[in-house]
């Protein structure tokens, strides 16, 4: 898993690529929304267009990532979701509490 990160017009918007399916996967992104949350940065957006795979472990770290910034006074907000990631979005009625855009561009322009 890689995670890079871009600011945007006050919104952090973090760019996952690989698979989300390990223990130091869960702990990288963990680390990354506290940083924000410390420095901040309440408004984020996932970009999840690289994410091949996801499993239960990595539901998990979205889930308590979307609490810790709503939690703060913010919000994550999801785009860019491919197939496999979407489907388990569907399935786990996820797509009933995240907020998911096509792309990131229109992830950002709900935050105005």
């Amino acid at each position: 898993m890689h995670i890079r990160e871009e600011i945007n017009e006050g919104v952090a918007v973090v760019k996952l690529e690989g698979d989300l399916l390990d223990e130091q996967d869960t702990l990288t992104i963990q680390e990354k929304i506290m940083s924000l949350k410390v420095d901040g940065m309440t408004k984020v957006v996932f970009d999840l267009e690289r994410v091949n795979r996801i499993n239960s472990k990595g539901l998990s770290v979205l889930i308590s990532s979307f609490k810790t910034m709503r939690d703060a006074g913010g919000d994550i907000r999801f785009a860019s979701i491919d197939n496999h990631v979407g489907n388990i979005f569907l399935k786990t009625k996820l797509v009933q509490v995240f907020q998911t855009y096509e792309t990131v561009g229109r992830a950002l322009a709900s935050y105005a």
